[in-house]
């Protein structure tokens, strides 16, 4: 489910001012605490662009940083900016971040009729690589992208409900630290992004990631 329709299905579930308030907050986006021990998200496991098969439990930089991303997402566009900016200080600080797609052509872009009526990973991963590779170079993406593998899906039950949406897993061992739904902000520019209290809360989580790399888990606590 898309950041767009999460907003128009809380317009519709509450009418006059209160719908106008929930489509409000929809519109900012809200944090959900993490599940530390979230199957679906500590089983994950990913190939990049460059071919590279990533089982992210078996990642060793200070923190992982996941932001869902879809090709047919437009505030997943919008918050490109701030996302290149989040993920220099991600960089700076040891902590891997990427562009992360779910494994299913439609909701991506991609022409079902390229595929089979059940295609698998290794029958999608070249078109979702194509389809990828246009969006780098229309937008400039200098944020390395993964392509997730099955069972996982975007799903509204699951522990990621939509696009975009940034999960911030802490490693040493890995667990889910903080989700945070929607986009990150949607400013354009470095003072727009910089002055956002938004982006400036999802620096602060970069930084928890660091500071707790290789603690228990029973020392962090999932909201703040």
């Amino acid at each position: 489910m898309s950041y767009n329709t999460r907003a128009r299905k809380a317009s519709r579930c509450l009418g006059g001012t209160a719908g106008i308030l929930i489509l409000a907050l929809a519109t900012l986006g809200s944090c959900r605490p993490g599940v530390h021990t979230s199957p679906e998200i500590l089983s994950l496991e990913g190939k990049t662009l460059e071919g590279q098969e990533i089982p992210l439990e078996q990642i060793q930089a200070r923190g992982v940083v996941l932001n869902f991303y879809s090709p047919t997402c437009v505030p997943c566009i919008e918050e490109l900016p701030a996302l290149h900016i989040l993920y220099e200080q991600a960089q700076s600080l040891g902590i891997d971040m990427y562009l992360a797609v779910s494994p299913d052509l439609e909701s991506n872009g991609v022409d079902l009729l390229k595929a089979s009526s059940d295609p698998s990973f290794q029958e999608m991963y070249p078109l979702l690589k194509e389809r990828l590779e246009k969006d780098i170079r229309d937008y400039n993406i200098r944020i390395p992208m993964m392509v997730l593998k099955p069972p996982f899906e975007i799903k509204e039950q699951g522990p990621v409900t939509g696009t975009p949406e940034t999960i911030f897993l802490m490693t040493g061992p890995l667990r889910l630290h903080y989700n945070l739904v929607g986009p990150v902000t949607l400013g354009q520019n470095e003072e727009q992004v910089l002055s956002s209290s938004r982006f400036r809360f999802a620096l602060d989580l970069l930084t928890q990631l660091a500071a707790a790399s290789g603690s228990d888990s029973s020392d962090s606590p999932a909201a703040y």
